[in-house]
């Protein structure tokens, strides 16, 4: 009997973490689609996984979502702030000034991906994250 209850225990632990483990693909999964797919949708779905995983700080399903939840709202701000102000304050005829904002898109966007494909792949080895420069402290 007591051999049984062993089993169910390592079974019902097996079972969370699988579910952290997927909720956590599922987060990185959405911060790529939201790079590079269709830049809202995933992001209103990566809040309510938020929501949803932020009474449990400590999880690896909210270590993702954290993650991803803040790199897609430095990702929005640096796309519209520094893009629009290329756009607005400079000649939009020129050919100069679409080719910063290229290069510009280019470059952090490629950061961000890299960044979403790390987590990614962090996520599916049941791993916690830290990006670079924008991450949190893991525990």
């Amino acid at each position: 009997m007591n051999t049984q209850s062993t089993i169910d225990n390592i079974t019902a632990q097996r079972s969370t973490d699988q579910k952290q483990i997927t909720a956590a693909i599922i987060s990185e999964t959405l911060f790529l689609a939201n790079l590079l797919l269709i830049p809202v949708i995933p992001f209103l779905i990566l809040f309510t996984m938020f929501q949803k995983h932020k009474n449990n700080p400590d999880s690896l399903a909210f270590n993702h979502i954290r993650q991803n939840f803040i790199a897609s709202i430095l990702a929005g701000i640096f796309i519209v702030c520094v893009v629009g102000a290329f756009y607005f304050l400079s000649n939009v005829s020129a050919a100069a000034t679409w080719t910063i904002i290229i290069i510009y898109i280019t470059c952090v966007h490629s950061v961000f991906v890299m960044y979403g494909i790390y987590g990614l792949s962090k996520a599916m080895g049941g791993y916690k994250v830290k990006f670079p420069f924008i991450g949190k402290k893991i525990n």
